[in-house]
């Protein structure tokens, strides 16, 4: 696998874990909390190192983490991946794994506050009066929670989380850069298999197979492969359509790798496209790069819209379904905050490019009743650096539409 080698050093996973599980510890303090009781996914990756089976659906009762400022952190996995994790997660103690029931009992919950929870919270020193922090969970856990530990305060934890894993470290950076080159294998190897006839589904099993062959986890969502009417308004996900000359085909790659997330598309034509095609993919291709000028250190979120939007004044789509969000931070979520641009809210916080930052950039503008597809989109991934910023993912773009 990419990254694993002994003749020279490329990931330092110990330090990656370290490193992560000291931000977190150093968020539990400055957030005031006393703990924090874990139960998504990918929060349990980052504090862990766990990698848990992956559901379409998001599981918040499979799984759980444990851990205060002071504390090593207490993993819960579900029962069925208890015994993989001691033989494999030797970071961690052994009797600091715990197997955990499925969480969607009500009865079972019971015996698990009862049997797991109390112990834990006594251990780590969790009692009455403590602030517990919570990144997310069902209304019967919760009340479950507050029934068993009446004393104990439960608060938002999930912002801890997200600043934790806000400024990337130098081994996450590593990771993230591979993740983006993998979907960008997939997506030549899925633009290289479009023709006549042949279906968005089977395109978009060509881009997986290369995804997962490389080493990726899972896919970053179910990903987008779709094609002329399909762009505009923009359907997400494959379909068994086939692909028609002058089709704009939509293509959005991303998997996991290592944790860490990749997201990134790309809209091409088959055959010759026709003019407003050009106009829209043009439109967006100058999005994009005032967004390359306008994502470095010092600026804002607010600087990088303002700039997004100017440029769609100036070609004359004001006023059009032009963007869903401009852009979200990424890592060991496929989609998180800080959000760029978000167009169905007025309510953004404005926040400073940092380096150390990795955001997926996404402009669009979709118009629909444009043959062959109106709906383009273009998404690169973007760490930002002291001096300005590097693109992960410097895949070409459509000669055809820019001509």
């Amino acid at each position: 696998m990419q990254l694993l080698t002994d003749w020279e050093s490329r990931v330092n996973f110990d330090r990656l874990r370290k490193e992560r599980k000291e931000k977190v510890r150093k968020g539990i303090k400055e957030n005031n909390l006393d703990a924090i009781l874990l139960f998504k996914a990918e929060n349990l990756r980052y504090l862990t190192g766990y990698r848990p089976l992956w559901w379409t659906q998001c599981f918040l009762t499979r799984n759980a983490g444990l851990m205060t400022a002071d504390s090593d952190p207490i993993l819960f996995p579900t029962s069925g991946c208890a015994e993989r994790c001691w033989v494999t997660m030797d970071w961690m103690p052994k009797e600091n794994i715990r197997p955990l029931a499925t969480l969607e009992d009500e009865g079972i919950i019971d015996q698990v506050m009862k049997d797991l929870f109390v112990p834990a919270f006594k251990e780590l020193g969790i009692t009455d009066g403590s602030k517990v922090g919570i990144d997310a969970s069902t209304m019967l856990i919760l009340e479950k929670l507050k029934k068993i530990f009446p004393k104990v305060e439960f608060v938002d934890g999930d912002e801890c989380l997200k600043n934790a894993q806000l400024i990337k470290t130098s081994d996450e950076i590593v990771l993230l850069r591979q993740s983006s080159h993998m979907a960008m294998i997939g997506m030549k190897r899925a633009i290289e298999s479009i023709d006549l006839g042949v279906r968005e589904c089977e395109i978009l099993a060509e881009g997986m197979h290369s995804l997962y062959s490389h080493g990726m986890e899972v896919p970053q969502c179910s990903l987008i492969v779709t094609s002329g009417e399909g762009t505009a308004p923009l359907r997400r996900f494959a379909s068994d359509r086939e692909i028609k000359y002058g089709d704009l085909v939509f293509l959005d790659m991303g998997g996991m790798f290592n944790g860490y997330n990749s997201d990134f598309t790309r809209t091409v034509i088959f055959g010759e496209p026709n003019e407003q095609q050009k106009k829209i993919y043009k439109t967006v291709y100058k999005m994009m790069m005032a967004i390359h000028e306008t994502v470095k250190p010092g600026n804002t979120n607010v600087d990088v819209t303002k700039a997004v939007k100017k440029v769609v004044k100036d070609e004359g789509f004001e006023g059009k379904d032009y963007l869903g969000l401009i852009g979200h931070s990424l890592g060991v979520h496929g989609l998180t905050s800080p959000i760029i641009g978000e167009k169905a809210s007025i309510g953004e916080k404005t926040f400073e490019l940092k380096p150390g930052m990795v955001f997926s950039l996404e402009p669009g503008i979709f118009i629909p009743g444009t043959p062959g597809g109106g709906g383009v989109r273009l998404e690169d991934t973007i760490l930002v650096t002291k001096d300005g910023n590097e693109l992960f993912t410097p895949a070409p773009y459509d000669k055809k539409l820019l001509s």
